[in-house]
């Protein structure tokens, strides 16, 4: 079978080569984490208030919109369901526990949100799309960055921030301070915050104004960008290029 010649141009082909080569990469890798215990403070961090009442007539722990300003002694419809708020928790029962986990269900991530309560027995309180999660976190917390860079979303998150056209990538040696620190803080934060995941970074020198240009990568494990802390890190990563 005749193969087909590529339709790029030589010199296309030498540029390509030439940022290949010159794309720096940071990478650890192991199992890629998939559950893990949350606080009560982060599930407000995303947005939610875990409510005690009555589902159905039934006493039940449930999730509510933290933006709806659910009380004690609202009764409210939801998806065909009849709720009744007791109290909006201000901490866990002692013995009870909160579990996400991130899965890769119908060709997208998802995550699903548990509540144990201190008999053992487990809810499950939410299940919604990782990305929609991420993003209307990312949007409450006032993250730009992150809402910019955003690319998609399975059991990890890839987030993509270029700046200016690409052009002729620089080598290492050339690279400003920095580039340099980026590719150092991004190296820390696989390490030292989300264990596994993947940073990459290709510079092509400033344009006319004195700007830098560059594309940058980020691919994490989406669980740890539920942790405020990390995501906050990341954040602040991308805005530190600007």
């Amino acid at each position: 079978m005749k193969k087909k010649a590529s339709k790029l141009t030589a010199e296309e082909l030498a540029a390509r080569h030439q940022q290949a080569l010159h794309t720096y990469v940071r990478e650890v890798w192991g199992p890629i984490p998939q559950e893990t215990e949350v606080k009560l403070g982060s599930l407000k961090a995303w947005g939610f208030d875990l409510i005690q009442g009555l589902r159905e007539g039934e006493p039940a722990v449930f999730v509510a919109d933290a933006a709806d300003g659910r009380e004690a002694g609202d009764v409210y419809e939801e998806r065909g369901e009849r709720f009744e708020v007791r109290e909006v928790l201000g901490e866990l029962p002692k013995g009870a526990r909160l579990i996400v986990r991130v899965t890769q269900e119908e060709r997208r991530g998802v995550a699903r949100l548990y509540y144990r309560d201190p008999g053992g027995e487990v809810t499950e309180l939410f299940a919604l799309p990782a990305a929609e999660l991420l993003l209307a976190y990312f949007k409450k917390r006032g993250w730009g960055k992150l809402l910019e860079a955003f690319h998609s979303s399975g059991l990890t998150t890839e987030f993509i921030q270029s700046r200016g056209t690409s052009g002729k990538a620089w080598p290492f040696e050339a690279l400003p301070p920095k580039m340099r620190r980026a590719l150092r803080e991004g190296a820390a934060t696989l390490r030292k915050r989300a264990g596994v995941g993947r940073f990459t970074l290709v510079y092509f020198g400033k344009n006319k104004d004195g700007d830098d240009r560059y594309v940058v990568t980020w691919l994490l494990p989406t669980i740890r960008l539920l942790d405020v802390s990390l995501a906050e890190h990341v954040e602040g990563l991308l805005a530190a290029l600007d």
